[in-house]
């Protein structure tokens, strides 16, 4: 048996935390090259000078992740990095297509690599200990374990595409561990610190309220008070500093930057679909949070786990971006570990599409093999460039479309599955459309 069954670190699991790490070594430490790392080297930057997080342009994203950046640059400081990244004159002609002619360092691209593997680990950890907690089986929490930690998606949206949105998931599910351990104070904290990390766990308040309701009918409103004084002290924590420096609406520009969309077609369209979408989503999380409360359960804990994933599913009907999606992967991990097989198709389905959606900038990755490396020469990097944007950058365009499309209809497939569990066989039904009619024969 590859895990053992009895002990946590067997041999299994080692292999397994080897192998992640290594392969996010050799995948960071060249191919981390993008606009939002250049942006996270200038905030270390401005950190290490003193400046606040939005006194000048480059940060735009809510203060929580700002403080990580300032934690990760002690950390940095201490290994004694010194150099973040360089100007390379000769890609200036990226900046046309809205690429920075900035490149970070391989030495900068490893320690960050595995400063975001740690979220990876911790993400992975906090699986284990779910599946663990409910099945008393380790060969299963190992298993989710594996999948997280080995998780196509999760690897390049963390090793490639240098993202932070594994943190995203790690204090949803550390808010969920809270509230089975009746720890509501700290869950509350967890909870604003998803929310103002990432926009998307915000969503999630109606099902965790409906859980202290239905959790202790004769005593919730102290629960939800307690869940509801650590997120106002937390809140308090990180906007103060902003609210000092008149800086509290630069917190939220990663928001609203995205709710008011540009004035071309595309914005338009981003903006006026978030206006039509989001409230009928918030509205289909408060249906779902009634039928939590009235469902007839022996187990409210195991039960309400399972309306946490369909909760999480919810939030991404509306598909965004790859590295946002990465929120619902640990869920549909524990959704096939624990409760059904069948949502390891949306799973693989989710694991692909949202790696190939990430890679859409893969010509623009290799650049940092060449000008800090011998393995590619620039010519043949520069010719594989030119035909990865060339003709309107229809290859882009394609492996988006692909991605996105792929992607996108993962949260669909495992609403099928979740619909079932409702007693909606909607696989029954299309099967009964495809079989011939007996009507009319003797």
């Amino acid at each position: 048996m590859f895990f053992d069954d009895k002990k946590f670190l067997c041999k299994g699991l080692l292999i397994v935390i080897a192998a992640g790490i290594l392969i996010r070594v050799i995948l960071g430490y060249y191919l981390e090259y993008n606009n939002d790392v250049t942006a996270f080297t200038m905030t270390i930057s401005n950190i290490d000078a003193g400046i606040g997080l939005y006194s000048v342009a480059g940060y735009y994203y809510p203060p929580v992740w700002g403080y990580m950046l300032a934690t990760f640059a002690e950390v940095i400081e201490h290994l004694g990095v010194d150099s973040l990244g360089g100007y390379f004159t000769e890609i200036l002609f990226m900046e046309e297509i809205e690429e920075e002619a900035n490149v970070s360092t391989p030495v900068f691209n490893l320690v960050y690599t595995m400063y975001l593997a740690i979220g990876d680990f911790l993400v992975s950890l906090t699986i284990y200990w779910i599946i663990d907690y409910f099945t008393h089986d380790k060969v299963k929490s190992k298993i989710g374990f594996a999948l997280y930690f080995l998780g196509l998606n999760v690897i390049v949206v963390s090793a490639m595409g240098a993202m932070f949105d594994t943190f995203s998931p790690l204090m949803v599910l550390i808010c969920f561990c809270f509230l089975l351990k009746r720890n509501d104070f700290l869950a509350g904290v967890m909870f604003a610190l998803a929310a103002l990390l990432k926009l998307f766990p915000a969503f999630l308040i109606f099902i965790l309220v409906a859980y202290l309701i239905k959790k202790d009918r004769d005593n919730w409103l102290p629960r939800v008070l307690k869940a509801a004084a650590g997120a106002l002290a937390i809140t308090v924590v990180i906007m103060l500093p902003q609210i000092l420096d008149g800086n509290i609406m630069d917190s939220f520009t990663f928001i609203t930057a995205r709710a008011s969309g540009s004035e071309d077609s595309g914005g338009l369209l981003m903006k006026y679909s978030t206006l039509i979408v989001y409230p009928i989503l918030i509205l289909l999380e408060i249906a779902l949070s009634y039928l939590f409360i009235r469902k007839r359960t022996d187990d409210v804990d195991r039960t309400f786990l399972w309306f946490l994933i369909i909760a999480v599913t919810i939030i991404f009907l509306y598909p965004g971006a790859p590295q946002y999606i990465i929120l619902l992967t640990p869920f549909l991990i524990i959704a096939a570990v624990m409760y059904d097989k069948r949502m390891m198709i949306p799973l693989i389905v989710l694991m692909v599409g949202s790696s190939i959606a990430q890679t859409i900038h893969l010509s623009s990755e290799f650049v940092a093999i060449v000008l800090y490396g011998d393995i590619m020469s620039f010519d043949t990097w520069l010719s594989f460039y030119d035909f990865y944007n060339s003709n309107g950058r229809i290859v882009y365009l394609i492996w988006e479309a692909v991605g996105n499309l792929v992607m996108g209809i993962a949260p669909f497939i495992a609403g099928v599955y979740i619909l079932d569990y409702f007693g909606i066989d909607l696989i029954s039904k299309v099967k009964n459309l495809r079989k011939p009619s007996n009507e009319g024969e003797n």
